[in-house]
């Protein structure tokens, strides 16, 4: 060690000052303060609340399902969804008989999923609105040759009933349902 002005080494002023400063990562290991040690253990513990917290927030199933329903039916039946593919499906065969036009029917599957589907406080969807109309008018063009055959309704009836399908589908499902009430199946 070299010695400076009256036997002063700096070499020994350095390694003190490192030693008595524990800010400084390559300083002496010391006995943490407890307060300290607690303080430390107090900002994990948060941190690690915090991160288990947020893994769990976010959307709940049922939120997620309503937040699938605000998409249009089209695009909830290319996502692979069964019940939006058999809404669609009902449509093109309700367009196929000649009930739906084609710009009615594109018109359906445009809209949003909450007007023809429906969720219960469990997340169940079930069909509702122009859904259940959908399905009335199907099940009326299954039975319209029965009941032009059996005459229970007049082809003049059955013409209105598509005619109105085109302007008001929920008369038309209503029309229909009270048609197939009238029929010999129909329970008395």
């Amino acid at each position: 060690m070299a010695l400076c002005h009256e036997g002063f080494a700096p070499e020994r002023a350095v390694l003190a000052w490192l030693r008595m400063n524990p800010l400084l990562p390559f300083g002496p290991i010391r006995a943490r303060h407890p307060s300290r040690t607690f303080a430390v253990f107090c900002v994990l513990l948060l941190v690690a609340c915090l991160g288990a917290l947020s893994a769990g927030c976010g959307p709940s199933r049922l939120e997620k399902a309503r937040d699938r329903l605000a998409s249009p039916l089209a695009a909830l039946a290319d996502s692979g969804d069964v019940e939006a593919l058999r809404v669609v499906a009902d449509i093109e065969v309700l367009r196929a008989d000649g009930m739906l036009s084609d710009s009615l029917a594109n018109a359906l599957t445009a809209m949003p999923s909450t007007e023809f589907f429906s969720l219960d406080e469990k997340g169940v969807r079930a069909r509702s609105g122009r859904g259940v109309d959908i399905t009335s008018l199907l099940a009326y063009t299954s039975a319209e040759p029965m009941l032009l055959k059996e005459l229970v309704i007049t082809p003049e009836q059955a013409a209105e009933l598509r005619r109105l399908a085109l302007d008001n589908m929920a008369a038309a499902a209503e029309m229909a349902a009270g048609f197939r009430g009238q029929g010999p199946a129909a329970p008395k």
